[in-house]
């Protein structure tokens, strides 16, 4: 009995997690860098589009006056997603400043009603490797 009453409950988990996780729209947040990177924390924007376990979409990351949008596709697998930037598509920069494409993996969960994604990511810059960090954002709620 226990055992069919614990199967029940993945089971219904499982089911629960796949209706609510439609990652389509806008999340919000921050990103870090560890400590030698540009700056520790950065406001962060990720846009989602969902096709099955296919996704692509935009990253913006901003910090005081200075700005990029980067283009990523990525992949769902379970309660993570794995996501790649490919391309810059616009940017405002400081001298000898470079900004990363990222790649990582990140985690869905659901905190009481919110939805939210965090992990940590990687990247590459002109300049090489850059400084990795964690992106923390929470789904955000369209209003009318």
């Amino acid at each position: 009995m226990k055992n069919l009453l614990l199967f029940a409950f993945l089971l219904f988990s499982a089911s629960l997690l796949a209706q609510s996780s439609d990652l389509n729209g806008k999340w919000v947040g921050v990103l870090t860098q560890q400590e030698g990177g540009f700056r520790q924390k950065y406001y962060c924007e990720l846009s989602i589009q969902q096709k099955g376990n296919k996704i692509t979409g935009t990253t913006y990351v901003s910090v005081e006056k200075v700005h990029a949008e980067m283009v990523f596709t990525g992949e769902v697998k379970g309660n993570t997603i794995s996501f790649k930037e490919n391309r810059i598509i616009q940017y405002s920069k400081l001298e000898d400043m470079a900004w990363c494409l990222k790649w990582g993996n990140l985690t869905l969960r659901k905190q009481g009603k919110v939805w939210i994604l965090e992990g940590m990511w990687d990247g590459q810059s002109v300049y090489g490797p850059c400084i990795p960090g964690k992106v923390y954002l929470q789904k955000e709620i369209p209003r009318a």
